[in-house]
């Protein structure tokens, strides 16, 4: 990555779809979130690993072990430290695009942390000694509440912890973790791949100050997240009544087409198939002072994508967490998706490819009105 970041130059590089589905690319997360929410979630252990009772471990993104409301929150970090990844290594890239993504968002920088490097690769190299990231079967399985990609079997070499939350401890790592892992993803791709998602892109986007990275092109790309209020970290939030979206205001280059049946677990699963559907618009509504919120906080009364050149509205869903207030919006509760104040629009089927779109969100947070209105163009 980089030491600071000038979001007017950001442009996403964007995952070769066609190249990933016939590569049969595929996604999975675990942890993460925007804020330590009341979502009815459930902890896997004192590092913050949470997980859904209707998904266990597979797309939860609530660390709800750190409470935010009793932590006082920082201003997005815009500067840290050098990275120590070799130079025009793959995880040197994903450093500078995870980055970029969120210097473009306004939500702030991550440094690297070599305890996360550690867990990240021992991960990787779990998954990759025993041709995990092949079996399709194991991708797609839960254990012991644990999504394949994030398991490791004590039974087998290299085992370093059951959970993401284990394989932290047995680095020496004392705070929170999010685990993100793409398989069988082309070089280069890592990062836009998690972007042009619902569930992980949420996990990248939380108030997490640390990275650790790990991956071998085409086979297993691991990124950590980690945030240690053990040793007096505090969570990074922008201003309050900050709405911070992606993608970001006058991105270029956005991928037209998300192939959603590639996620685990799989967000509107009934449509997509074969096809794809549009790129996911996240609005994500926490802020200082909204560093926790329940779903009552937030209501929506409007969130919609249209073309610029004629006004056309996009057909679309609006993905929320149970419980999110329509106040006049038409809503899909999503039990996958925990922090209640992440909000995605789903076009229901691919963008046009060129053009331009505008996004308009108007809601509520707590009782305060918010809005905002940005544009995008798709490559």
């Amino acid at each position: 990555m980089f030491n600071t970041h000038k979001a007017a130059s950001f442009t996403m590089k964007q995952n070769a779809v066609l190249v990933a589905l016939l590569a049969g690319l595929a996604l999975s997360g675990c942890g993460g979130g925007g804020g330590g929410d009341s979502s009815g979630s459930s902890t896997s252990g004192a590092s913050g690993t949470s997980s859904t009772s209707s998904n266990a471990g597979s797309g939860s993104n609530t660390p709800s072990t750190v409470t935010l409301a009793s932590a006082i929150a920082v201003d997005p970090v815009t500067s840290v430290p050098a990275a120590t990844y070799q130079a025009g290594s793959e995880e040197a890239q994903i450093f500078q695009d995870l980055n970029n993504l969120r210097g473009a968002m306004g939500i702030g920088l991550l440094q690297q942390n070599l305890k996360l490097d550690f867990a990240a690769g021992n991960h990787r190299h779990f998954l990759e000694s025993h041709n995990l990231y092949q079996n399709a079967t194991y991708l797609h399985s839960t254990f012991n509440g644990i999504l394949g990609p994030h398991y490791e079997d004590a039974a087998l070499l290299g085992f370093t912890g059951q959970a993401p939350a284990d394989r932290a401890v047995f680095a020496q790592y004392t705070g929170t973790v999010a685990e993100n892992v793409t398989v069988n993803t082309p070089a280069g791709q890592c990062v836009s791949s998690l972007a042009n998602t619902v569930y992980h892109l949420i996990s990248l986007v939380n108030w997490y100050r640390e990275v650790g990275i790990s991956v071998t092109p085409g086979k297993v790309c691991t990124i950590e997240l980690g945030h240690d209020a053990a040793n007096g970290m505090k969570p990074q939030l922008p201003k309050a009544g900050s709405v911070s979206v992606l993608p970001a205001n006058g991105q270029t280059g956005v991928d037209p087409t998300f192939f959603n049946q590639m996620e685990v677990p799989t967000p509107a699963a009934d449509i997509g198939a074969g096809t794809g559907v549009g790129h996911p618009v996240l609005v994500n509504l926490y802020s200082q002072g909204a560093e926790t919120l329940a779903p009552t906080d937030i209501g929506v009364i409007s969130f919609s994508l249209t073309r610029v050149s004629d006004g056309a509205k996009v057909d679309a869903r609006i993905l929320t967490a149970p419980g999110v207030l329509s106040m006049g919006a038409a809503l899909t509760s999503d039990a996958n998706i925990t922090s209640n104040g992440n909000l995605v629009l789903l076009p229901t089927s691919p963008l046009d490819a060129g053009t331009t779109y505008k996004v308009t969100f108007v809601g509520a947070v707590k009782q305060s009105p918010v809005a905002k209105t940005w544009t995008f163009s798709t490559k």
